[in-house]
């Protein structure tokens, strides 16, 4: 993303790839760019190589977490599907990453979009601005769900701790 912001494949009077860095703004802001002159002044802002860097930070900031957790609930299924004894033993610290990373994925989103809208504003024809994105309604249903995921991995950690000990008594 950072190397080239929101590439298209253009074919009008031959064919070449050009950029669209005013996809990265809100709908809000995107309307206010309403001419050529506009856009060529958020493409020049948007090919500076800091900008560029501040681009891949934030895309990280919101992409980096749901890595995690996406990885972490293959390597949990990879073990549950796997072959020898204690294969959900193996799979809950991964399943308990992963519901941590979605955790963190939840808080991330609206700090990544007010990043990112931040960051872009001076390219803008409003100028430079802090932009605070905060729906509370997305970040508590995201939040409610991961740590539902996350209570479910206590639950059952909790369940093998308890059949070990009956075992060791028994």
């Amino acid at each position: 993303m950072a190397a080239w912001p929101v590439p298209a494949f253009d074919c009008k009077g031959g064919c070449s790839w050009k950029t669209r860095p005013a996809q990265l703004l809100d709908d809000d802001e995107r309307a206010t760019i309403t001419g050529p002159a506009e856009e060529q002044a958020l493409a020049a802002y948007v090919a500076r190589p800091i900008v560029r860097v501040g681009i891949f930070g934030v895309k990280m900031i919101h992409s980096a977490p749901f890595a995690i957790l996406l990885f972490g609930v293959g390597t949990a299924l990879r073990h549950l599907g796997g072959r020898g004894d204690n294969q959900l033993e193996r799979a809950l610290p991964w399943l308990r990453r992963a519901s941590l990373a979605a955790i963190v994925w939840a808080v991330a989103q609206p700090v990544s979009n007010s990043l990112m809208a931040s960051l872009l504003s001076p390219g803008t024809p409003a100028g430079p601005y802090w932009y605070i994105e905060f729906d509370l309604v997305d970040i508590l249903t995201a939040l409610m769900m991961a740590i539902a995921a996350y209570a479910t991995v206590w639950a059952l950690e909790g369940g093998l701790r308890a059949q070990r000990e009956l075992a060791d008594f028994v």
